[in-house]
């Protein structure tokens, strides 16, 4: 895909230059290129004929607390074996550039990390960061997640070891709040932030879009880089159609050419 040069008006790149406190708000639109599916997608092969948003709730964790137990470790064991893409590496290139530069994902995985981006909020939770659903104790994973080579019957879910609770898995349910020590952090963040760049996500979670607008009620400008229309197009002072892994190295090369 080329991108024009009309797709990166030179207002936009004299905003991201100018900015000191950027957030770079990432979804899972960056998932494609490193070959994990998007959220609202399923898995193909053995996860195929399940419902993945019936998989993500706590309902569906009461119901058949195996079956989602077994479900999440395979997302964990995809997100190990991906490899940060163009644009994980590019947001990491973003914070060399601009020290200000904080990454707000709501992505399970490590990706950003992987890539070299220094300072990171999962706003949504981690998948190698399960905890107890009686304590909230965290729980250590201690083996590489197994790769299930039929329908179940598949184990249960480890038990705490401090109050022996079974171990729910670190990602948010849908509709669950960020923790409130997270959600502390982020607002935080956004009420300093003069940018805030979405990447990859339509914000269409109550949280992602409360940061937007907390943001840009603060006085931030707000950026989005995506494939598709979202429903923040009309408020954003930028929007960039494409995907992240063509558009943000080609931004960064024309803030900063010669780096």
């Amino acid at each position: 895909m080329k991108l024009r040069k009309l797709d990166l008006p030179d207002s936009l790149v004299q905003t991201l230059r100018a900015a000191r406190n950027i957030i770079v708000l990432t979804g899972s639109g960056l998932n494609p290129a490193s070959g994990l599916p998007q959220c609202r997608d399923g898995m193909r092969g053995l996860w195929a004929r399940y419902d993945a948003a019936a998989l993500a709730t706590e309902a569906g964790y009461r119901n058949d607390p195996a079956l989602v137990w077994a479900w999440h470790e395979e997302r964990r064991r995809r997100a190990l074996l991906a490899a940060p893409n163009a644009a994980h590496r590019a947001i990491a290139a973003l914070a060399e550039r601009a020290p200000g530069t904080f990454v707000v994902t709501q992505n399970g995985d490590t990706l950003h990390e992987r890539a070299g981006s220094p300072r990171i909020l999962h706003l949504q939770g981690r998948f190698d960061q399960p905890r107890c659903t009686a304590c909230a104790m965290t729980h250590t994973l201690t083996t590489p997640p197994a790769r299930h080579a039929r329908h179940g019957p598949y184990p249960q879910p480890p038990a705490c070891r401090i109050c022996g609770g079974p171990v729910r898995p670190g990602r948010l349910w849908h509709g669950e709040a960020p923790a409130p020590e997270v959600w502390r952090i982020a607002k935080g963040l956004a009420a300093s932030a003069d940018l805030l760049m979405t990447v990859g996500t339509s914000c269409q979670t109550p949280a992602a879009a409360e940061l937007c607008y907390e943001a840009m009620a603060r006085g931030a400008q707000l950026v989005q880089i995506n494939p598709n229309p979202t429903l923040l197009d009309r408020v954003a002072s930028h929007g960039v159609r494409g995907p992240a892994e063509k558009v943000l190295p080609l931004l960064l090369a024309r803030a900063w050419p010669g780096h």
